[in-house]
């Protein structure tokens, strides 16, 4: 299977730190949203570099390499990113949030509220994710717990 979609995205803005800017175009559009504490963000991964298959997760050499797929890296085929972050406010066309992980002036494809429909109470995640979370001093950006 080697489809090729006719494909156009464009972002509707951009991370700078944790905040979102949106395009003044789109302002209307996050009527709404504040009511929301958490939303999902979807984002083009523009410094992203050529994936490769096997990777050490997070680069920690002690970590059997993995397939690309069961990693959270950033260096993917399509390199769409995805998060879910804490909605302190919004003004304007700014969301101020907390736990966005994207580079400062990544493109901002889409966002949606996270909802009940997404909290998944039960999951399991292999055992080579717990040095991953012991270096992570950010809990935001921890696996597990």
């Amino acid at each position: 299977m080697n489809e090729k979609l006719p494909l156009s995205i464009r972002p509707i803005g951009r991370a700078r730190g944790q905040r979102i800017e949106i395009n003044k175009r789109w302002r209307k559009a996050l009527q709404g949203i504040e009511g929301f504490s958490h939303i999902i963000v979807l984002f083009w991964l523009n410094k992203a570099r050529k994936p490769e298959m096997m990777i050490h997760p997070k680069g920690i050499q002690k970590i059997p390499k993995i397939g690309l797929f069961a990693t959270r890296t950033p260096h993917r085929p399509n390199p769409i990113g995805a998060t879910v972050v804490k909605l302190v406010r919004r003004y304007n066309n700014l969301l101020y949030v907390q736990g966005l992980d994207a580079w400062d002036g990544t493109p901002i494809l889409d966002i949606k509220p996270y909802t009940k429909r997404e909290a998944i109470k039960s999951y399991r995640i292999p055992r080579w994710v717990k040095p991953i979370d012991q270096q992570e001093s950010d809990p935001l950006r921890k696996y597990a717990s």
